[in-house]
């Protein structure tokens, strides 16, 4: 649940309201910029931001309780102070971003709808384009090596260690325990988990007949 002001609060379950988007951006070298979609450039909290952008946030008002996924775009957003000198140079990447609504006619009423940072970022034809990532993308990302029964060595390089020039060209590794072991003679350089077991172990039983000599059941 979001807390806002009681005034806010009080404005935004009248039957009539005065309200508009806004879009706080702060890039990388900590530049803050304020966007909305009013017709006058509004002042919240001592930013100014600026009026008629140029982006009608429909896909958001659609959106139950304005809740925003990790695939969502911010688009037609269009700035003189948005170059694509600074785009090209990185500057937008990871940039912070906070969604509010606000009360236009008493614009220290507002609150934040929702807040990430900017994903794959474009700019065309003097408008920006951005995916919108959510404070949750951070957990969905993979940190470090990934655990799989395959090896994640890039065919003959260090990790790898084998010698392409002994091999045909266009010689083809299956990242497999098998194909190390026999193909390439090279099982103490591989780089998987062959005996990594899948979700399907837990739920395994003994098959009648088998050998139970507390040895493990996956072969390779």
């Amino acid at each position: 649940m979001r807390n806002f002001s009681p005034a806010f609060q009080t404005h935004i379950e009248q039957e009539c309201t005065t309200l508009c988007w806004a879009w706080k951006l702060t890039r990388k070298d900590d530049v803050v910029l304020g966007f909305t979609d009013h017709d006058q450039a509004l002042e919240i909290n001592g930013l100014v931001y600026e009026a008629a952008s140029g982006f009608t946030p429909t896909d958001m008002e659609n959106r139950l309780g304005f809740a925003l996924d990790n695939s969502a775009v911010l688009g037609g957003l269009s700035s003189e102070h948005i170059t694509k000198t600074d785009v090209e140079a990185g500057l937008y990447d990871t940039a912070g971003i906070e969604i509010l609504r606000v009360n236009w006619k008493a614009p220290e009423e507002c609150g934040v709808i929702w807040g990430g940072t900017i994903g794959d970022i474009r700019l065309k034809d003097g408008q920006i384009e951005a995916e919108l990532l959510g404070r949750s993308a951070v957990l969905e990302s993979s940190t470090g090596r990934v655990f799989s029964r395959q090896c994640d060595a890039v065919f003959g390089d260090g990790r790898c260690g084998v010698d392409l020039s002994g091999f045909p060209a266009g010689t083809v590794c299956p990242h497999t325990f098998s194909a190390c072991r026999d193909q390439f003679e090279n099982v103490e350089n591989f780089r998987g988990f062959p005996y990594l077991i899948g979700d399907d172990a837990s739920y395994a039983a003994p098959r009648e007949g088998e050998l139970k000599d507390g040895r493990s059941r996956y072969s390779l």
